[in-house]
């Protein structure tokens, strides 16, 4: 960005302004009189400022002005709340409570992961002695529905050396 100049270009001839006005209407009286007025254009009336200082006084003081609260807007916003929270809490609610959680309800992992994070010092003895034998059948105990595929997929992820368990993998498999 340029820099700006601290010199003033703007000169005027020393005693310019003196005499100035003389000079401007001297000029005006030569060159036209006609087009310009005599007198002065501003005329004020009689005893204008005489009343004037009150006038200002009256236009300008303040009047009351009315208020108006705004609190009475606040009864509204609590009870439109109050009953907003009402409806959320009666929706949220669970109204059938009929629906008991069993034993039946629990999946095998839930309660094998129970036992596991618990540490609980009983035997397999002892649970059995807990666990009722009279409703029980032998197709609870077996499964049925592995296949050999299944169970080398098992072993291949529990066993880190399967030429241990001495088993031929392609015999496995067929």
């Amino acid at each position: 960005m340029k820099k700006i100049p601290k010199k003033n270009s703007f000169k005027t001839p020393p005693g310019y302004f003196e005499g100035l006005t003389e000079r401007i209407k001297d000029r005006m009286q030569e060159e036209d009189a006609q087009k310009f007025p005599k007198e002065d254009g501003f005329a004020v009336p009689d005893s204008y400022f005489d009343g004037l200082e009150k006038e200002i006084l009256a236009n300008t003081s303040q009047k009351e002005t009315p208020v108006i609260q705004l609190r009475s807007g606040k009864r509204y916003f609590y009870a439109v709340a109050a009953i907003a929270a009402i409806f959320v809490l009666v929706i949220s609610l669970p109204w059938n409570r009929s629906q008991d959680i069993t034993f039946d309800d629990l999946a095998e992992v839930d309660i094998t992961s129970y036992f596991d994070s618990k540490e609980i010092e009983l035997s397999s003895y002892e649970i059995a002695e807990v666990i009722p034998v009279d409703n029980l059948t032998i197709d609870e105990f077996i499964e049925t529905g592995m296949d050999d595929e299944q169970i080398m997929d098992y072993l291949e992820d529990t066993i880190d050396d399967l030429d241990e368990l001495n088993i031929d993998l392609d015999e496995a498999y067929q």
